[in-house]
């Protein structure tokens, strides 16, 4: 069905439940194409005028479809539904949280681009306030980029994507074989529409439509998408704004137990200038409340649980890789394995992890298992079980996340492709061990 005819029968929708074809008075007939008013007398019991008819008592529905009245019907529609997106409350709890929230508008999108739209492939990116890089949050039917590949918002040297995330402006590209900025995206892709998320003069992120066919995407089709993204970026901005509320109201709440604790603290750490268990209890602490507030980076549950009475058998040898940007998780990852017999290899990033990998593997020395967190500034977890994965398809790649949402597609990406488990922080101990033991075990 072509995307006119789409559009059409749901025009004949808004304007009659009639069985049969209805009537349709038209206005400036002669400005429509030839095509489109065969296509409306086959559809319609059409009558024409060369004005619009004010008689309300005419018994016909009367709808002015000139150009410019078809533009307006159809973007009224596009405003209708997607006004649905900022809608970000569903029934049960998952609108209670965050992540709960983001998933909520993942399907949202993907709803409303399959009911108004016919885009077979396409993406959304988010434009993170500090590093700048364009982070995909949902995806169709479009290649990720390959290990490795970051997408900036930058004018120059980070396609067609990273120029409109910089600049502000659309970019229509009618043949997109022929043109330098274009990132392989689609394969066999001729065309594209790429146009900023933005709210006011803020640019949230951006949204890129590819066709493989030339010349797919027209003004008005840019227009229209254009309308869609605006309350694509209001519902992020929203969420955006909740998050910041909510974790204001987390630091604000550890400050107070910081300020009640501080004299019990002071007199436990004077005990513990000459007992170093009281004196472990006390930094323990300490670190939980500096934690606390900024988010589950806490990888474990108690420090307690890292203090076997013996190591574990099926832990005791192995040589385990590491990999998070937060350093609180790594040390605690790393008490905890060592404390069972495991050599841990740490690192600071998927980054350093894949390149760590790959010099173990050259010297023929590789890992027996790799543990990373999905969302690091660098490389995400993804790009880290692909990097291991490319180079020892045998070796078992454990994902951990602690915000509880995938933006980079992770978790399903290497759940497709065999990834082994993916844990939550914070992650209680038992699972940890369980998870670990049916790697090695094949239990």
């Amino acid at each position: 069905m072509s995307e006119f005819d789409t559009r059409t029968r749901t025009l004949r929708k808004h304007m009659s439940g009639q069985e049969g074809n209805p009537p349709l008075r038209i206005t400036e007939a002669d400005r429509l194409p030839e095509v489109v008013r065969q296509f409306l007398r086959e559809h319609f019991e059409v009558v024409t005028e060369t004005r619009p008819h004010q008689d309300q008592s005419a018994p016909f529905t009367q709808w002015d479809l000139g150009p410019e009245r078809i533009a307006l019907t159809r973007l009224r529609e596009i405003h209708e539904y997607s006004a649905g997106i900022l809608e970000l409350d569903e029934p049960g709890h998952e609108g209670d949280t965050i992540a709960g929230r983001l998933k909520i508008l993942d399907r949202r999108i993907h709803r409303a681009i399959q009911s108004l739209f016919e885009w077979h492939s396409w993406e959304v990116r988010l434009l993170h306030p500090e590093t700048k890089q364009l982070e995909l949050f949902v995806s169709h039917n479009l290649a990720p980029l390959r290990i490795g590949e970051s997408i900036f918002a930058a004018a120059k040297g980070n396609g067609i994507t990273g120029r409109v995330a910089a600049t502000g402006q659309c970019v229509l590209t009618r043949q997109a074989d022929s043109d330098d900025e274009y990132l392989p995206g689609l394969e066999g892709a001729q065309s594209t529409m790429t146009l900023p998320l933005q709210l006011g003069t803020r640019i949230l992120g951006t949204l890129n439509v590819e066709s493989q066919k030339r010349a797919a995407f027209s003004e008005a089709d840019l227009s229209e998408a254009l309308l869609l993204g605006r309350y694509i970026a209001a519902a992020l901005h929203f969420i955006e704004l909740v998050l910041r509320e909510r974790s204001a109201v987390d630091r604000q709440t550890a400050s107070a137990f910081r300020g009640a604790l501080a004299h019990p603290m002071e007199k436990l750490e004077a005990v513990g200038e000459s007992n170093p268990e009281v004196m472990a209890i006390v930094t323990e602490l300490q670190e939980a409340m500096d934690a606390a507030g900024t988010g589950p980076k806490a990888v474990l549950a108690t420090e307690r649980d890292l203090r076997p009475s013996k190591p574990d058998p099926d832990l005791k040898g192995r040589h385990i890789l590491v990999a998070d940007n937060e350093a609180v998780v790594v040390q605690g990852l790393t008490k905890l394995l060592e404390a069972n017999g495991v050599t841990v290899t740490a690192c600071d990033g998927g980054a350093e992890a894949i390149s760590a990998f790959s010099k173990f593997h050259a010297s023929g020395n590789c890992p027996d298992l790799v543990i990373t967190d999905i969302r690091m500034p660098d490389r995400n977890g993804y790009e880290v079980f692909r990097g291991v994965r490319d180079l020892e398809p045998n070796i078992p790649v454990v994902l951990m996340t602690g915000f509880g949402y995938d933006p980079s597609h992770s978790i399903l990406r290497a759940t497709e492709e065999g990834m082994h488990a993916v844990l939550f922080k914070p992650i209680p101990v038992p699972r940890l061990f369980e998870v670990l033991k049916s790697a090695f075990t094949g239990s």
